[in-house]
């Protein structure tokens, strides 16, 4: 969908004076072209070409004297070409579109904003130690009836997030590569560092984005490659990115809809996919790759727990289906030690292979919270797991069909609802003398 840009002329930067073949400090004469393109509409145009953006040479008054916060009027472009470089320098807050002073509830998301191609480089940005949220961005839009962000290079920047959507009706955040984007190196908490971060906003598209810190050079491992989070955010796509270096690869919580998680590379992160408490909306996780290969021995995770596909909160994820995902576990990290504990009702897992190679992880098929507080309705079939263990507890009406479990100990402990197991293969002699199943079963 082609976006509608006021009057679609196009300017060049090079007419409010800035000159990107020059080492001159460019912020104030920056600043004035994007708020001239904020009011006016239209494209802005920045050729390839050095440009220096001060946080100390900012001078503009922005809202509630934030330099950063620019209240536009029209719907507009920034068009880079792909060897535009913008340096960040001294603690440049970066560029925070919105379309009114004072965002609430009521606020109507109007407007469009499009940023396409080139290069942010905060390598001389992180100057002040502070604590808690360093509040830098590269480009941050909320708001809006649709915030697009295609082509965009960041690196070395340590900020709240890279790209980030605000309350707008529709982001597509595509095609981006997030080199080194993680949070405050003197804070390590969690309430920045992302990568890509999405906040109550209607809909959303996060596709082909490559987010890779590597924390042998930034020291710091981030929080979220790509985040989705709170109840006005519904449905959308997160699909052939690759994250590595946070940590949680994808996390999706508080919405009010479905993430569609499909064909992404989740590797080296200390989570791999997170879903916490998603008001009992169904998630789907399909066909991604997520290995801890490429962990760094210097990442501790900030979570107070991780597993290669997390479900956080009791019933809170409801009908979420993972299928046909590659997981594979190449040295002891996740804790508390399991591959994935089922904890909502209604959930379907087959097609996927859960690889353990240090075995020592568990897959729990259904965690519910004691026997007044089970899940139900769990279909575990087809799948092929090497590792320590297999368990169920606290669930009803498990079916667990056609499944290839090379592990140390099977103990299932049914209740007496309507439970299958059936056409199951194992493949390790040890579990096949041990194995427990208890209580009511068809097979």
């Amino acid at each position: 969908m082609l976006l509608c840009f006021g009057q679609s002329k196009e300017i060049n930067i090079k007419e409010f004076n800035v000159n990107g073949n020059d080492k001159l400090d460019d912020t104030q004469n920056f600043d004035k072209a994007i708020q001239y393109i904020s009011d006016k509409g239209g494209v802005l145009y920045i050729p390839k070409g050095n440009y220096y953006l001060d946080n100390r040479k900012r001078t503009r008054t922005g809202v509630y004297n934030n330099a950063y916060i620019f209240v536009i009027n029209s719907s507009f472009k920034i068009k880079m070409d792909k060897e535009a470089v913008l340096y960040y320098k001294n603690d440049f807050k970066g560029f925070r579109f919105r379309s009114t002073q004072d965002p609430n509830d009521n606020t109507i998301a109007k407007y469009e904003v499009e940023i396409e191609g080139g290069i942010i480089d905060g390598t001389l940005n992180n100057v002040t130690i502070i604590k808690d949220n360093p509040n830098k961005w590269a480009f941050i839009a909320e708001t809006l009836k649709k915030f697009k962000v295609t082509g965009l290079v960041i690196r070395n920047l340590y900020c709240s997030a890279g790209i980030t959507s605000y309350s707008n009706d529709y982001a597509e955040i595509s095609g981006n590569s997030l080199e080194n984007v993680t949070g405050n190196p003197a804070d390590y908490i969690d309430n920045h560092g992302d990568g890509i971060y999405i906040a109550n906003t209607k809909q959303y598209t996060v596709s082909n984005n490559q987010v890779i810190n590597n924390i042998n050079n930034t020291n710091r491992i981030g929080r979220v490659g790509i985040c989705i989070e709170y109840e006005k955010s519904k449905d959308g796509i997160i699909n052939n990115n690759k994250v590595t270096g946070y940590d949680r690869g994808v996390h999706v919580e508080l919405i009010k809809g479905s993430a569609t998680i499909y064909n992404n590379v989740i590797e080296g992160n200390c989570s791999g996919i997170v879903l916490w408490n998603n008001n009992g909306f169904k998630q789907i996780i399909d066909s991604n790759t997520i290995t801890n290969s490429g962990m760094s021995p210097k990442q501790k995770s900030i979570l107070y727990t991780s597993a290669p596909i997390l479900l956080l909160g009791l019933n809170t994820n409801k009908g979420t289906d993972i299928k046909n995902n590659k997981i594979s576990i190449l040295k002891e990290f996740y804790l508390p030690s399991n591959i994935l504990q089922i904890t909502s009702d209604n959930v379907s897992v087959f097609n996927n292979t859960f690889y353990d190679n240090t075995r020592t992880l568990s897959l729990a098929i259904s965690q519910g919270d004691g026997e007044k507080k089970r899940v139900r309705n769990i279909i575990f079939n087809g799948n092929k797991v090497l590792g320590a263990n297999v368990v169920v507890y606290d669930g009803s009406d498990i079916s667990i069909s056609n499944n290839e479990l090379d592990v140390n100990q099977v103990t299932l402990s049914f209740d007496q609802s309507n439970n299958i197991y059936r056409n199951n293969i194992l493949k390790n002699q040890k579990s096949k003398k041990s194995a427990t199943l208890l209580g009511k079963y068809s097979n």
